[in-house]
């Protein structure tokens, strides 16, 4: 029986269009190897998820992304649900379990026992995966990159040890699927003191939106505050309906423009979700936890939010 990481390098060998990674844990050592297989006029898509945890801890690496960048026709993408492996080289697929590491490819001496299997890339709801998993991916760039690096080598620094962060290779422990959630906490500089379990300092109504929001966000104990600020924005940017405002402000917009846009999205679906309390307290959580990304100026006295370049 091959190798599975045989089976992965004949596959992308063959490719001649475009080749199509999808993998929760990827080791920069693994796809360096795996990139010598694939031909510079491939295009390559590549999805995967960084949760801050599984980083530390080593089960992922930030540095894929130098090697995405070195393949001229590469990119790199994040689900943080990802939990499904999937690989495809123009028309032939491998499905399975084996992630992009060396002991699910069976390149060391105690790998995993693993499974991929060939199939058509029309065979049943393969197609309809591709699109799913593409049109809610978050695409990384140099500055999205940077934020990644920045918050976790602070978390490094702070030596949390590693039995406190919260991890678990079954996905459904450790992330809540919910594509409408929007913040409801107006203030968001008091979701540190409900974290800390200073509860009592806030009113009623702000302590209840509050748990309400770290129980949706499900953060890792123990951080100072800088690094608990640096965490909820990248915890944000992961977010379905953010992504959609990220975009949307690439281009500065006035207030009415961005709460129709809000309105728009999933989140008016929500029981008494009023657009333009919404995105009060969304922009101050924007402003609040990623101040080097966005921005507001008030020229008229009208305000205009927008991404910073």
């Amino acid at each position: 029986m091959d190798l599975l990481g045989t089976q992965l390098e004949t596959l992308f060998n063959t490719a001649q269009t475009e080749i199509f990674i999808a993998a929760p844990f990827i080791k920069a050592a693994v796809l360096k190897e795996i990139f010598t297989y694939i031909k510079p006029e491939v295009t390559v898509k590549c999805f995967t998820r960084w949760l801050i945890e599984e980083i530390i801890i080593g089960v992922s690496d930030l540095e894929i992304w130098t090697i995405i960048q070195s393949h001229p026709r590469a990119s790199l993408w994040l689900r943080n649900d990802l939990h499904a492996k999937y690989y495809r080289s123009d028309e032939q697929c491998l499905i399975g379990s084996a992630n992009l590491t060396a002991k699910a490819l069976g390149w060391t001496n105690k790998p995993n026992l693993e499974l991929l299997v060939q199939l058509p890339v029309n065979h049943s709801c393969l197609p309809e995966f591709e699109w799913e998993l593409f049109k809610k991916s978050i695409q990384i760039d140099e500055q999205l990159y940077q934020e990644y690096f920045t918050i976790i080598n602070q978390i490094k620094n702070q030596n949390i040890p590693l039995e406190q962060l919260r991890f678990s290779t079954d996905l459904s422990l450790d992330i809540v699927s919910n594509e409408n959630w929007i913040p409801t906490l107006r203030n968001p500089e008091e979701l540190y003191l409900a974290y800390c379990g200073k509860e009592d300092k806030l009113t009623a109504i702000a302590r209840n939106n509050a748990i309400s929001d770290l129980n949706y966000l499900n953060i890792i104990p123990n951080l100072n505050q800088n690094n608990f600020n640096a965490y909820v924005g990248i915890l944000l940017l992961e977010k379905p309906i953010i992504q959609e405002i990220d975009n949307f402000v690439q281009i500065p917009r006035r207030f009415g423009a961005v709460r129709d846009f809000l309105a728009s999205l999933l989140c008016a679906n929500i029981p008494n979700v009023n657009p333009e309390r919404a995105w009060q307290t969304l922009m101050r959580w924007l402003l609040y936890f990623l101040p080097s990304r966005y921005a507001l100026s008030v020229p008229n006295y009208s305000e205009v939010f927008y991404r910073i370049k």
